[in-house]
């Protein structure tokens, strides 16, 4: 594929889900972590896909979370091109967006996303209490939860699951040791396309949610996979913490990065 193909940033839907986690497996294909928690996937693909699903149907809808995906433009009439905006400052990046936003796509394949978090206490109002998804919200998640318990997942080990939320549990307390750490942004996933990486998707993705933290005057962090440390660097991450003791003291990723803090 050339840079010159055209990309466009978007608000993930509900509809956007099962092709984010088809990007998820492709992504994390290599992941360890992964290979404990699912040490069938090779074999059996199938629970690890669910899962993933379930867990991406969750977040959809679990306060805070929000989705943005990248399309690639199969239209071969000229738009403006994702390399660009890369390059630029966060101002440009909201103004190039927004136009790519107004643009006609033909056909499009969704070729990554990512999902943030904000913390409930940084959100206004009216998206805690009064907006229609508020309202909904409970609703749904309670018949998510109620779907997830009657119909379990087969062939995996829930002790298995949980074995990064035990740890970070564990030194979520000294991580998240300020006011302004607690109310950070959280960059929960980046996943591209493996066809298509290295040609700025990922960092396209990253500086939407970065210039949008920045306009609220929001710290960001992470939890880096192996040998990612360099390329969040050029972000403006610092790593300031490690995820990878107790249970994960074998794991080769768990870089703890914060940006403005």
């Amino acid at each position: 594929m050339s840079p010159s193909q055209n990309y466009r940033l978007r608000p993930g839907t509900w509809s956007d889900l099962p092709v984010a986690s088809d990007l998820y497996m492709a992504s994390f294909d290599k992941e360890p972590l992964l290979d404990y928690m699912f040490p069938g996937r090779r074999a059996n693909s199938e629970p690890f896909r669910i899962w993933i699903m379930r867990r991406f149907r969750m977040r959809y809808w679990t306060q805070g979370y929000f989705l943005t995906v990248v399309d690639e433009s199969l239209d071969p009439s000229p738009v403006d091109n994702g390399e660009e905006v890369q390059g630029q400052e966060s101002d440009d990046v909201a103004k190039s967006i927004e136009k790519k936003s107004n643009s006609s796509y033909a056909q499009r394949r969704t070729v990554g996303f990512t999902w943030w978090h904000r913390p409930a206490e940084t959100l206004s109002f009216y998206d805690r209490w009064l907006s229609p998804s508020s309202w909904f919200r409970p609703i749904v998640v309670t018949i998510l939860r109620l779907h997830d318990y009657f119909f379990p997942i087969p062939s995996i080990d829930n002790h298995r699951l949980g074995i990064y939320d035990r740890t970070f549990a564990l030194i979520e307390p000294q991580v998240l040791s300020s006011a302004r750490r607690r109310a950070a942004w959280y960059l929960a996933t980046v996943a591209v396309d493996p066809g298509v990486q290295g040609y700025g998707i990922g960092g396209l993705l990253v500086r939407d949610g970065l210039a949008r933290a920045d306009a609220a005057g929001a710290a960001t962090w992470l939890v880096g996979l192996r040998g990612l440390e360099n390329y969040y660097n050029r972000f403006g991450f610092l790593e300031v913490a490690r995820a990878n003791i107790g249970e994960l003291k074998d794991w080769d990723g768990g870089s703890i990065m914060f940006r403005n803090d």
